[in-house]
Formats: C-alpha cells, sequence, structure tokens
C-alpha cells in the first residue's frame, strides 16, 4: 500500500509538473507577442506661440509708443500714429517736462487707430545719470539723440483689457529685484554722418493680467531703424524728429517668461531674420473711397502694423522646441520641392514649425 501511494504521489507530481511548464509556456508566448505599430501622437500645441507672440509684440509696442513721443512727437504732429480714431472714443496727450526730464504719454480708454484700445499713462524720465556708464553731456533729449536713455514707468496702462505693469521681482530669479525698463540709443558716434542704422535696446521685464489670465516676459530686444539713409524717414543734419509713419523696423533679441496657465516659454530671435514690421505696409484698406467735393472724407486705413517677417525659435514647457515664422514664404505652401515664395504680408497671421511640419495660425490682434 505504501508503494501504490509513492507511485500515485509521483505520477501526480509529473502531471503538475507539466501543467506548470504548460502555463508557464503560455504566459511567454502572450507576453513576448509583437504589438502593432502604433503611431505616435503628434506635437500640435500652438496656443504658447501666439502668446508668446502677444506678448512681445505688447511690449514692442511699448517702446514704439515711447519712441514716437521721445522724438517730440505730439497727437497733433501725426494723427495717424497711435492717435485716437474720433473724439467721442477718447483721447492722447503727450506732454514734454523740461523741468522733470520727464514725458507722459496719456490715454483715455482710446480707440487708436489701429483698432486697439489704449487706456492709462506711460512715462519716460531721460538724461539719469544712474542708468548708463557713459557721462551724460545735457544734450540727450530726444530718442534719436547720441546716449539717449530712457527709463520707462506704466500707470495703470492697458491694451485690449491687457493690464502691463513693470514686474520688479523675477519669478525665475527672486534675487533679482531691480530691473527698470531701459530705452537706449545705440548711435555708435555723436557726431554726423550717421555710420550705419540707428540702433536702440529695450530691456525690462513685465507682468500682463486680462481677467483670470497672465503673462511674463523678461528680455532684451534690438530695434533698428532700416530705412535710415531714407532722408523722409530721418536726416542726421537736422533737428527734425524721426518720421516713424515712413519707417521700417526690425527687431532681435530674445526673452523668457510665462504664458497663460503659468507655462514657461523662451523665445529667441534669429540675427539672420529679425522679425520686422513695416509702418507702410497697411493691413484692411477701405478699398473703392471716391472723394468728392462735397463729402471731404478721405480713405481711411488700418495703422495695425502686425510682424511681418522674420524668424523665432520658441521652446515651452517640456514640448518638443518650434520655430515661429511670422512671414508667408515657407514651404508650409507648396512644401520643401515646390515652394510658393510670397511677399510678406501684414495679415497677422504666421506658421508654427515642429519637427518639419509647418501649422498655420493666426496671431492676436
Amino acid at each position: 500500500m505504501h508503494q501504490n501511494y509513492l507511485k500515485t504521489y509521483t505520477k501526480m507530481k509529473k502531471i503538475n509538473l507539466v501543467f506548470s511548464v504548460l502555463i508557464l509556456s503560455t504566459v511567454l508566448f502572450f507576453s513576448c507577442k509583437k504589438e502593432p505599430n502604433v503611431p505616435p501622437v503628434a506635437d500640435t500645441e500652438l496656443q504658447t506661440a501666439i502668446d508668446a507672440s502677444y506678448a512681445t509684440f505688447l511690449v514692442s509696442d511699448i517702446e514704439m509708443v515711447c519712441s514716437f513721443g521721445g522724438e517730440g512727437g505730439t497727437a497733433q504732429s501725426n494723427p495717424k500714429f497711435y492717435n485716437y480714431i474720433a473724439a467721442e472714443t477718447g483721447t492722447m496727450y503727450i506732454v514734454r517736462d523740461l523741468a522733470t526730464n520727464r514725458i507722459s504719454i496719456n490715454f483715455n480708454n482710446t480707440l487708436c487707430k489701429d483698432g486697439r484700445t489704449r487706456d492709462g499713462s506711460i512715462f519716460m524720465f531721460f538724461k539719469e545719470q544712474e542708468h548708463t556708464p557713459v557721462t551724460l553731456t545735457g544734450n540727450e533729449n530726444y530718442t534719436r539723440d547720441y546716449n539717449f536713455v530712457g527709463r520707462i514707468t506704466l500707470e495703470e496702462y492697458k491694451v485690449d483689457g491687457w493690464l502691463i505693469d513693470n514686474s520688479d521681482i523675477d519669478s525665475f530669479d527672486p534675487n533679482q529685484t531691480n530691473y527698470p525698463i531701459l530705452l537706449k540709443n545705440l548711435r555708435p558716434n555723436g557726431q554726423p554722418p550717421v555710420v550705419g542704422d540707428l540702433k536702440w535696446s529695450l530691456q525690462g521685464s513685465f507682468k500682463m493680467k486680462k481677467n483670470q489670465d497672465s503673462m511674463s516676459w523678461k528680455g532684451k530686444l534690438i530695434k533698428t531703424l532700416e530705412n535710415t539713409e531714407d532722408p523722409l524717414v530721418f536726416n542726421p543734419n537736422t533737428q527734425v524728429a524721426i518720421n516713424w509713419s515712413l519707417a521700417v523696423i526690425s527687431y532681435t533679441g530674445s526673452a523668457y517668461g510665462t504664458t497663460p496657465g503659468n507655462v514657461p516659454f523662451n523665445y529667441s530671435i534669429y540675427q539672420t531674420t529679425p522679425i520686422k514690421r513695416d509702418f507702410l505696409c497697411f493691413p484692411d484698406k477701405i478699398a473703392g473711397v471716391t472723394l468728392t467735393p462735397t463729402l471731404g472724407i478721405a480713405p481711411q486705413y488700418s495703422e495695425s502694423h502686425p510682424f511681418t517677417s522674420g524668424v523665432a525659435s520658441f521652446t515651452t514647457g517640456t514640448a518638443y522646441p518650434r520655430e515661429i515664422y511670422y512671414d508667408n514664404a515657407e514651404n508650409s505652401y507648396g512644401g520643401p520641392d515646390d515652394e510658393v515664395l510670397l511677399p510678406a504680408q501684414c495679415d497677422n497671421k504666421a506658421t508654427v514649425q515642429i519637427k518639419g511640419i509647418f501649422y498655420p495660425i493666426d496671431l492676436k490682434k
């Protein structure tokens, strides 16, 4: 009986061993089964590029408002440039105070001719020795002047509801507590003739808020007056102000900050492809207007002058790096083997290139 028991036990043990081997083989078979190829999800996040471009535009816009006022411009001297459309849509005043070396640019819920509503005040203080290592002579009165330095402050300043303020504390560097907004003339010499194009730098740290959305921007832009040699734009032998309404300008530089949702970004404009604005490039013309002696109405043009060309590199969060093209000459309009090269347009459009694929975007107006 004992021997029978041993035989039965041994037989059951062999059966269990075989069964275990079968189970293990089945597990290994299914675990080694090749999964079907699943294409990766395309990276099509575009909103951060739109937001960072808008933040950069707002910063450059402040610089241009100050450049206009800093050339002695007034609402009356050039009614097209950042002026209001009609009396009932607000007012604009520019006051140059020679006693305090201060320029005040004041808007009162003003619908300007570029279609943007501005409110609040921008102040620019000049001839402040503490903001330049160069000894000032007292002749630095206008932005075109050699060694001009302007310190810009904002007071309840809004553009289309976006409240823009100087951000003294950098959230990325808590130890940086003093970062004034400075506009500097980079003219290489103090005597005419001017050699090369006129250039300025704008550096600053900004915070922007509208309703529940907020953005931050900190960086430095270099602005170039591309048509400096045009005597209708700038004459170095006279004291006549730069005619910004005929200007073509470009920007290079870099910045970093956050877009709505506190998403970090880095933004850099390539030296070889600067971002341009052409103040003779009008979007939204009103065509077909015929003037008559009785009407006396001139054709109206939108004074909105968006970025029309240039390329910026852009990174956001952990996403794949991007490039932002501000013109219509990229291969997204025909492909690398059959490009459709269109001239730059004042259409406030761009394309974002991600992993070789171009995605058209509409920039904020």
